[in-house]
């Protein structure tokens, strides 16, 4: 038993040094994400401007079929998960990073890549942090990622015998949720400290960072 828990541990700290590796320091196509910060604030002329240049392509290519193929072997986590999931999950760590970055981050740090996962998640995120603290929170964040996808899979499940149909569905749910994982890590690293970009947890408690969600609503930060 203690085995399996050890090995389990380890996969899920692999996914999550995957995602951060990938994008932090680009894959595939992509340039890292201080490159791509870089060339999209050049191209746009300010952050506002480069922000959704960013969010823009990342969706097109999360939506896109037949986009996996063109990774090949680079999605290669350390457990099974399927190479469209693998890819919408490291098409948007790139996007969140690279958001990080332009918004003047030191994608490099513990804290900031912490915050990467986290605006991965959204609120699950924010919840999860607030129950286990920053020296578990990476490794949790493996496993709510691999529950994530298990709740896409049940969505989708009922096309999987109508493959148009069902590429159509899956690439319009990739695109739609890069989109909201965007529009989230912009507010959230727009709002946090440079130095400390992490929330304050204070009795069981989320005290800093306002971040207004999709729907209106603001979740603590």
């Amino acid at each position: 038993m203690a085995d399996s828990k050890g090995e389990l541990s380890k996969a899920q700290q692999g996914i999550a040094d995957y995602l951060l590796r990938a994008g932090v320091d680009g894959f595939g196509p992509f340039k890292s994400a201080r490159e791509a910060a870089s060339d999209a604030l050049a191209k746009k002329g300010d952050e506002t401007a480069a922000i959704r240049h960013l969010i823009r392509t990342h969706v097109a290519l999360a939506g896109a079929q037949g986009f996996i193929t063109n990774l090949g072997g680079l999605i290669t986590l350390p457990i099974s998960l399927p190479s469209n999931v693998a890819a919408a999950y490291v098409i948007q760590t790139h996007l969140i990073a690279s958001i990080a970055s332009l918004r003047g981050h030191d994608v490099d740090s513990e804290e900031v890549q912490t915050a990467i996962l986290l605006c991965l998640l959204g609120n699950a995120g924010t919840e999860l942090f607030k129950k286990v603290g920053i020296k578990q929170f990476t490794k949790k964040a493996a496993s709510a990622l691999i529950t994530k996808y298990g709740t896409k899979k049940l969505g989708t499940v009922v096309v999987k015998g109508v493959p148009l149909v069902g590429g159509v569905i899956g690439g319009g749910v990739d695109a739609a949720s890069t989109r909201a994982v965007g529009a989230f890590a912009n507010r959230y690293f727009a709002q946090v400290d440079r130095e400390h970009p992490l929330p304050k947890v204070i009795d069981g408690e989320v005290v800093s960072v306002e971040v207004e969600e999709a729907d209106g609503t603001a979740g603590s930060r």
